[in-house]
């Protein structure tokens, strides 16, 4: 362990401990008085925890568990929904601040755990509630589980606990397999992981992930395995291959993810860091085993197809371990201070859904304050991660308070586009389902996934059944579960959000008659068009669904009904 003598690890325990501490109560308080509705997944993964399974439509049972466990206790207000959050991110920074001590010493451990607390993405994800959120922090018990075995510490404890944590990180998220690449990887380079997982300690960690994800694998056999099949659809690898140009999106991004600091230290460190100490490069190569593959995996998969922002998030528990490790111990670099100076104003230049004039203020004041806290602490590595955290602990309370502010000023702002998938859906719900009641429908019919997840949430005490239009011949989402058939068939409200699907709904009906619209404001692009949530509304009966066959989607090539006409910006008029 490398620990200055002159360090009081107690104080720097004492230090992180506090801080995510107040940092818990920060985003809990939040999260009591945010007036954001759910955004279409949060009220997913609450419809799936109505009932208690191994394994949902799209993702392995544990988010749909943890939402059962405390609306069970709390209700179901979005408070009580996304609570977990704030707890496992907060459960996840304490296990890297002990996996980062264990490595490096106190000091790296306290920078490891709050640039971990404070990354952008889990600023985000601490306020609501998402299978990343539920992941991680089983992750980080993983990491630190699997480096106590491999120095000898914990014994059967460590081993039983990692096992724990990768079991239960399988019934998170698939994306736990990374981890699985990462101990492949150890197992290569490290003797000590060789040892200590080539043993009966690592065969019972095996045997108690198995045992613990086996139930899931059982459900999935017997539900025709369509969890599995979800992922592997939502690779979406049967269309157009290779696009190099994702590949700077995808790293882009992730600056946006991880940090600009945090990110470029990260990319710096592996080209050019080196240190003479052994023990010290071993640590580091073996952070790198559960950091590198997932980085590389998934920018692989954004060139041959697509891939979110957050697929990576997996990496960088360890990367903030080994970022921490890195700047700690670098010798003053005028240049690198520089460049993060730059990438950062870019990268701010690059954020979407945020009008121009705010980006370019934003990314000026970040690149000036990076600058001149360079020259103040002479450059030194180290000081960069202060700058990293005071920048990410600007970012959230500036993120926490606009979330708060009156729609006014977050139009004035820029940021209405970037808020509208949670504005919004409760008064849809009441005026749509108003409007069943007073037509008599014998159901509610939506053409969108996200919409009947937003409506299924804010409508939950309605009488009138809802069901989400199947575009194709089977479902397609959990949305799609419930076929439209028998007397919820007889007379249906119709609510579109889509122009081009409405002739296609049409031809399952015999009649099919408007009767009217419904319009909720989101807000004010940065161009000037407002921003509007439009339900065409019909009245539909006689239902007799069509074959969805080549010829019946060709039929409907480019016809639309009702499309609204494009916005002209300011300056076009």
């Amino acid at each position: 362990m490398t620990v200055e003598e002159s360090e009081s690890p107690g104080r720097w325990q004492t230090i992180t401990l506090t801080a995510l501490a107040m940092l818990l109560v920060l985003r809990v308080v939040f999260t009591g008085i945010s007036p954001l509705n759910l955004y279409a997944d949060e009220a997913q993964y609450w419809r799936w925890g109505d009932t208690l399974e191994w394994g949902y439509y799209s993702k392995p049972p544990m988010i749909a568990w943890v939402i059962h466990a405390v609306t069970a206790v709390l209700g179901d207000a979005e408070w009580a929904v996304r609570l977990p959050a704030a707890f496992l991110h907060t459960a996840g920074a304490t296990f890297i601040y002990f996996l980062a001590r264990d490595m490096y010493g106190a000091r790296v451990g306290m920078f490891a755990s709050l640039g971990y607390a404070l990354m952008p993405a889990v600023i985000l994800s601490s306020v609501v509630i998402s299978t990343d959120g539920v992941l991680i922090p089983f992750w980080c018990a993983a990491l630190w589980a699997l480096w106590r075995l491999r120095s000898g510490q914990g014994a059967w404890v460590s081993a039983l606990g990692l096992g724990v944590a990768v079991g239960l990180g399988f019934l998170s998220k698939y994306a736990m397999l990374y981890f699985a690449i990462g101990v492949v990887l150890v197992l290569l380079i490290d003797v000590q992981s060789r040892r200590a997982l080539l043993s009966w300690k690592g065969l019972a960690a095996l045997a108690v992930a198995a045992a613990i994800f086996a139930p899931h694998l059982a459900w999935n056999a017997a539900n025709d395995f369509k969890t599995v099949s979800h992922t592997v659809d939502n690779a979406n690898l049967g269309g157009d291959l290779i696009n190099p140009e994702n590949a700077l999106t995808f790293l882009v991004d992730q600056l946006g993810v991880f940090g600009p600091i945090s990110f470029l230290a990260l990319v710096f460190g592996i080209f050019v860091m080196r240190s003479e100490d052994d023990g010290i490069m071993g640590r580091d190569r073996w952070l790198l085993c559960f950091i590198l593959p997932v980085l590389l995996i998934i920018m692989a998969q954004a060139v041959l197809s697509r891939a979110n922002a957050n697929w990576a998030a997996t990496a960088y528990p360890a990367a903030s371990v080994l970022v921490a490790s890195w700047l700690a111990r670098a010798k003053p670099n005028r240049k690198l201070w520089y460049i993060i100076a730059a990438v950062s104003f870019v990268a701010f230049l690059l954020a979407p859904d945020v009008s121009f004039a705010t980006r370019l203020l934003i990314g000026a004041i970040v690149a000036a304050a990076i600058l001149g806290y360079g020259h103040f602490v002479r450059h030194s590595p180290s000081g960069l991660l202060w700058t990293s955290l005071s920048l990410h602990a600007a970012l959230m309370l500036a993120l926490l308070t606009l979330a708060l502010l009156p729609a006014s000023l977050s139009t004035s702002l820029g940021f209405d586009n970037a808020l509208k998938r949670t504005r919004g859906w409760d008064s849809a719900a009441e005026q749509l389902f108003a409007r069943a009641d007073a037509l008599g429908a014998t159901s509610v019919l939506v053409d969108e996934r996200e919409a009947w997840h937003g409506l299924d949430y804010y409508a939950r005490e309605r009488t009138t059944p809802m069901i989400s239009w199947r575009r194709y011949a089977g479902p397609k989402s959990f949305s799609e579960a419930q076929p439209l058939e028998g007397g919820l068939a007889d007379r249906v409200l119709i609510a579109s959000l889509h122009p081009g699907m409405r002739p296609k709904l049409r031809s399952d009906f015999q009649s099919f008659d408007h009767v009217g619209e419904i319009s909720i404001p989101l807000g004010t692009r940065s161009n000037g068009c407002p921003i509007l949530r439009e339900f065409q509304l019909y009245l539909g009966t006689g239902y007799d669904r069509q074959d969805r066959t080549p010829e019946w989607e060709e039929r409907f090539d480019g016809q639309t009904e009702f499309k609204p006409e494009p916005c002209p910006s300011p300056t076009d008029q």
